[in-house]
């Protein structure tokens, strides 16, 4: 599971799933959709960290995204959106349907905290990117997918950073690095594939934090793809913890 704060609770898609029409109303009534993925995950967070903060456990640093917690978030996502439709138009419909989502909002944040905030003891925050140099080659035209992770000293990975998207229509070669090391990161892994399906781990062992990966004439090969990032060792309840896993 990713970390709250590494950011990407939910994806447009994914609010697809929770409202088919969702896209349509946002682009008719002129409303960024993206930017209401991050006031509402602002939102949530500010939430999360007041109850961390009355419990006296954990930080928003530590808390780890769930079920419950994407839930939560794209029900926020989409009250927000209802209620700028609703007053952009003061169209009954939108209006319904702000109350109808703020309503369930409301209450996936009750059993949300009911069920715990799961928090991961040591957290390691996804890379931001890597920086991907291109130049004269003897590798085939191609185009790429990649992606990175981190790794701590015991070998605990993070989420992956967004895919980027990199390729050259003529010979070349391919080389990439970290952008920045995330604080705890004692190495990380690069995830590449020359298709639309997951990049695959391209690395035997974790690559210094500091060293550049270089793409071998053997071109991409086949490996797992990136993981999800640290899990939760322990749920923060009112009035209590409870141990995951130590």
């Amino acid at each position: 599971m990713a970390l709250l704060v590494d950011g990407d609770v939910n994806s447009l898609d994914d609010l697809k799933e929770w409202d088919s029409g969702v896209l349509d109303v946002a682009h008719g009534e002129g409303i960024d959709l993206k930017t209401k993925l991050r006031r509402a995950q602002a939102e949530v967070e500010e939430e999360i960290e007041r109850f961390l903060r009355d419990q006296e456990r954990g930080a928003l640093g530590q808390v780890v995204i769930d079920r419950g917690l994407k839930h939560w978030h794209a029900l926020k996502t989409l009250e927000a959106l209802y209620r700028d439709a609703y007053f952009n138009q003061l169209n009954d419909r939108y209006g319904a349907k702000w109350k109808h989502y703020l309503e369930l909002a409301e209450r996936q944040a009750e059993r949300y905290f009911a069920a715990g905030v799961g928090i991961a003891l040591a957290p390691l925050r996804r890379p931001p990117g890597v920086e991907v140099r291109i130049e004269d080659g003897a590798l085939a035209p191609a185009s790429y997918r990649i992606q990175a992770t981190v790794v701590d000293a015991l070998g605990r990975e993070s989420a992956p950073c967004p895919v980027q998207v990199a390729g050259s229509p003529l010979p070349h070669s391919l080389s990439a690095r970290l952008l920045f090391a995330p604080e705890g990161a004692a190495g990380w892994n690069i995830f590449v594939s020359t298709n639309d399906g997951p990049p695959g781990l391209q690395n035997a062992a974790p690559l210094g934090v500091e060293e550049e990966w270089i793409l071998p004439l053997t071109g991409v090969r086949s490996g797992r793809p990136p993981g999800e990032g640290p899990g939760a060792d322990e749920v923060v309840r009112a009035g209590g913890s409870i141990l995951l896993r130590g």
